[in-house]
């Protein structure tokens, strides 16, 4: 659509946000609109306005005045997206909710957390685990992600392969519509069956149907015992036989992570010293639980199943600092790929957890085929594999043919484009890769009628024009 007029903020509209914000709540300073129109893409636009809202109310009044005046609003957690979901592609304002951060109540008897959603997830995760209690999402970005994020995108992290995504965690949510009304989904009931289920409607959708103000999710006893161990191979292959081999033993591992050489290769350099023996992969596996001796009994049967299906050695982690230090390997697989080269573009798809073995050699293969060095990790446990693509420009043709193959690969193996980094603009082209036109059209038409302006983070997930990149 076109909108409207106020796309440059005048001093009227200006002074009409910053009575209800604050004077520190709105923003047209060009730093400002620099820091915050890009994101974790190394992609930037140009906003007109930063708004920073510090209540559902104030969310409300905001989308009023968008409404009423034509104007694009693009909420924004904490920036730290892969598909530029949170990117303000065609201007306008954003909504950054970093200021939004109360935990409202922790309800241990009923084992619910209820917090805004500019809260860092680390931040919230510390503050149930006081409470003797566990929300399991966890990205590897989770000191940095806001909760606000994760639910837009339905975050999945390490502890998937056990607990599940995010949303298998949410209850009920406040959320803001793009014309101002207020909604409340879900209670804090464990079952619902009453009416379409619209809170799932909104978890996963980037952001792209309403704002979610506030979350309430549930929480289990956190498992006080942990034991984690690293296993080397000298074949993607064997590290892929040890995973289904894993997967379909009597064990569910709380994580089941998936590193290759050239990852190893980027941590030591980024980390300054060499983490891991060389090798070819490694399998960092945990096994969580109440009991000590169940705890360790179920690391060392997932550590033999390593061995006899070819580990060439098994490292393993009780002590939190031992545990940590290997964690940290993993967490700093992604900044640390720059080591390899100026630009990446990470994919995460995801496949059935069979498919993980023969899909991830074919990326290799993808790869080689176009000349283009492919690192890859990931969530080994649920199949989802972060593919990254090195190149010395951003605009490189032939890795843009490998990932458009990739996909294709994922695809023709029952997978799907993304298992938590949504599609934002950066997939937007191939979403008919995977789905067809009609499925599409209705997904154009829940947009429309919850957002029949547009006006809500214009240009996600659908292809569409996209203005003001720099």
């Amino acid at each position: 659509m076109a909108y409207g007029a106020s796309l440059v903020i005048n001093r009227g509209l200006e002074e009409e946000f910053r009575s209800f914000l604050g004077p520190e709540g709105i923003s047209t300073d060009k730093m400002d609109l620099v820091t915050y129109g890009y994101d974790a893409t190394r992609k930037s636009y140009s906003p007109c306005a930063v708004v920073w809202p510090v209540e559902t109310a104030q969310v409300a009044r905001i989308f009023r005045i968008a409404s009423r005046e034509g104007i694009p609003v693009y909420p924004r957690g904490s920036g730290s997206g892969m598909t530029g979901g949170a990117l303000p592609v065609s201007g306008g304002i954003v909504l950054a909710l970093e200021r939004m951060i109360r935990i409202l109540e922790i309800d241990t008897a009923n084992r619910t957390v209820t917090a805004q959603p500019g809260i860092f997830l680390g931040d919230l995760k510390k503050a149930v685990q006081e409470k003797g209690l566990f929300y399991p999402p966890d990205p590897s970005s989770a000191k940095v992600a806001s909760l606000g994020g994760t639910l837009a995108e339905s975050s999945g992290g390490l502890n998937c392969v056990k607990y599940g995504t995010t949303k298998d965690y949410v209850l009920a949510v406040e959320a803001v519509l793009p014309d101002g009304e207020i909604i409340r989904l879900g209670s804090k009931s464990r079952k619902s069956v009453s009416g379409y289920n619209l809170l799932q409607l909104l978890i996963g959708s980037e952001g792209t149907l309403a704002v979610i103000t506030e979350a309430t999710l549930r929480l289990v006893p956190f498992p006080e015992h942990r034991c984690t161990f690293l296993s080397r191979f000298g074949s993607i292959k064997d590290a892929g036989k040890a995973v289904l081999d894993i997967l379909n033993g009597p064990v569910v591992p709380s994580a089941l992570e998936f590193m290759d050489r050239m990852s190893l290769e980027c941590v030591d350099a980024y980390m300054g010293r060499e983490q891991i023996a060389p090798c070819e992969a490694v399998l960092l596996v945990e096994a969580d639980g109440f009991d000590p001796d169940t705890v360790l009994r179920d690391a060392q049967t997932m550590e033999e199943i390593c061995r006899r299906s070819g580990a060439e050695t098994v490292q393993r982690a009780t002590e939190p600092e031992d545990r940590e230090s290997l964690w940290e390997i993993r967490r700093n697989l992604s900044p640390s790929m720059y080591q390899k080269a100026p630009f990446k573009f990470n994919e995460d798809i995801s496949v059935p957890v069979a498919e993980f073995p023969a899909v991830l050699q074919e990326v290799y293969q993808i790869g080689a085929k176009h000349g283009v060095p492919v690192i890859c990790f990931g969530h080994a446990g649920d199949g989802n594999i972060h593919v990254n693509f090195m190149c010395h420009t951003e605009n490189d043709p032939a890795a843009h043919r490998g990932i458009e193959e990739t996909f294709g690969l994922a695809i023709a193996h029952g997978g799907t484009l993304s298992g938590e980094h949504g599609i934002g603009i950066t997939k937007s082209e191939f979403l008919p890769l995977e789905w067809g036109e009609r499925e599409i059209e209705l997904m154009r038409n829940v947009k429309r009628l919850f957002d029949p302006q547009n006006i809500l983070n214009p240009g996600k997930i659908f292809p569409e024009k996209k203005q003001g990149t720099t």
